[in-house]
């Protein structure tokens, strides 16, 4: 269990730092909203990204994505944010190299506009 969430939280990193090398600001993680979370939230001049880090993306649910759109339209109405909201998953491809996590060479998939 340790492990996993050395490297989820090392996807997660992983995830961020892409986004914000495509152009885009972290303005949030992990953010929670009693019992639902969404993993990254980034913005641009135009959007804002809701963003869940798994893999493959199809274990991501429809009741995740569901949990999604109700944490990003619960953002969106405390922050009086009227950018255009997306939500997005992202793949991180890890290989453990000497216990520390490291990017595999499959890298990183990211999925835009997922839907519910």
């Amino acid at each position: 269990m340790k492990n996993n969430r050395k490297f989820g939280s090392a996807g997660e990193d992983i995830a961020a730092k892409y986004l914000e090398k495509e152009g885009y600001t972290v303005t949030g993680r992990n953010i929670h909203f009693g019992h639902i979370e969404t993993d990254i939230i980034c913005e641009n001049e135009r959007e804002i990204l809701f963003v869940e880090v798994g893999r493959p993306a199809s274990a991501v649910t429809k009741k995740k994505l569901e949990n999604m759109v109700l944490c990003a339209r619960q953002y969106l109405y405390e922050t009086k944010c009227t950018k255009k909201p997306r939500i997005d998953v992202i793949e991180v491809y890890i290989k453990d190299e000497d216990g520390a996590p490291a990017l595999s060479e499959k890298g990183i998939v990211h999925i835009k506009n997922v839907t519910v």
